[in-house]
């Protein structure tokens, strides 16, 4: 295999993901990325200078995801929103966060360190919020009252919902429809009544 294939620089990527979700980000070593990227550990330095830097390409890769999925444009008005939030959930964030689940994890753990004072995450709320300024002309106290009803109404009940699912549905013993439709009634009635109340 040669060393600057595309596919090695991928799977040492998605190896990455596994090895970063199962044993968090500071437990992990470059060794056990490349045994289950199949890998000899200098392909991964060809690529990567360090564990570090594997995770920053996968934050970086997420984050360029993240902004092509949100498509605005000035008729997105908060009655919109409303209208057209459960479908925009299932079809557009629930897929992507069903495909980066293990990434979302990792995230998380990561912007939960108490260190931590630039979350990704916030960045990512911040990118969003920012689209939505140029096209609506927001003043200051208006771009403060969305960055915190998206944070803490949309993308943490979200994103921990994504994380959790799986071992909800064990422990409690349900199935993935019936607990899919039980989140999707609270997400409406608290994300979704945000942007009710806003029409």
């Amino acid at each position: 295999m040669k060393k600057n294939t595309p596919d090695a620089k991928n799977r040492i990527l998605q190896a990455a993901i596994q090895v970063f979700a199962e044993k968090s980000f500071e437990g992990s070593r470059v060794d056990s990325i490349a045994k289950e990227a199949n890998v000899p550990k200098s392909v991964i330095y060809y690529h990567f200078k360090s564990k570090d830097e594997i995770l920053g390409v996968l934050i970086q890769d997420f984050l360029r995801e993240y902004l092509d999925l949100i498509v605005m444009d000035e008729t997105d008005t908060h009655q919109k929103r409303g209208e057209q939030l459960s479908e925009r959930f299932e079809t557009r964030y629930a897929k992507f966060e069903e495909k980066n689940a293990d990434l979302i994890r990792i995230i998380l753990i990561e912007c939960l360190k108490k260190s931590n004072e630039k979350p990704v995450i916030f960045k990512m709320v911040e990118d969003m919020i920012e689209k939505e300024t140029v096209l609506h002309h927001w003043k200051d106290d208006e771009k403060q009252e969305r960055l915190v009803a998206e944070f803490f109404t949309r993308f943490i009940p979200t994103y921990a919902y994504t994380c959790f699912r799986e071992s909800w549905m064990k422990y409690f013993g349900i199935e993935r429809d019936a607990l899919d439709k039980l989140f999707a009634k609270t997400f409406m009635a608290t994300h979704g009544a945000y942007h009710k109340y806003h029409e």
